[in-house]
């Protein structure tokens, strides 16, 4: 098992990140403390390095990231487990959007082959071309979700017949 920074060796820190979406957010980790119910203080220490007594909880780094409305902090966590941040759509789709995430599929798969066929044409996969695959299957992958999420949206029970009608 890998513990610590060892895990996070050429890959985001989600909390480095959540920190500077924080500084970048209008009111800066005051305001996103207050918006969380935390002192300004407190929250600055969390950041700190030079206090490593205090640490950031996942509730907190949630609610942070929420509170200034950024996907910094989720996108960094998928990282490390080499998977992508993927936000679902909100509401009931339409037909133009189930036939956008279906055509979403096929565009990321037809880069994917290219990518694939580019990748081959020496014989050698070199580990840059290897990472620029994993993304492109990563971004398939969301793609296939995100139309299923749409389709999830549109799944509604059959009402059973009317027992008079079968009378």
């Amino acid at each position: 098992m890998t513990h610590g920074n060892e895990a996070l060796r050429g890959r985001r820190d989600p909390v480095a990140v959540l920190h500077q979406d924080l500084l970048a957010a209008p009111g800066g980790i005051a305001g996103a403390a207050r918006l969380v119910g935390r002192s300004a203080g407190v929250m600055h220490n969390k950041f700190s390095e030079a206090m490593p007594q205090y640490e950031i909880t996942v509730r907190e780094a949630i609610a942070l990231a929420h509170a200034v409305s950024s996907t910094g902090f989720a996108e960094a966590v998928c990282d490390q487990f080499d998977g992508v941040f993927l936000p679902l759509p909100p509401q009931r789709p339409g037909e133009d959007d189930v036939l956008q995430a279906y055509l979403d599929i096929v565009r990321q798969m037809g880069d994917l082959a290219r990518e694939f066929t580019e990748a081959r044409e020496d014989g050698v996969i070199e580990p840059a071309e290897f990472a620029a695959l994993r993304l492109r299957g990563h971004r398939t992958i969301g793609a296939i979700q995100c139309l299923l999420s749409e389709l999830q949206l549109l799944v509604r029970e059959v009402p059973a017949p009317a027992l008079a009608a079968a009378c």
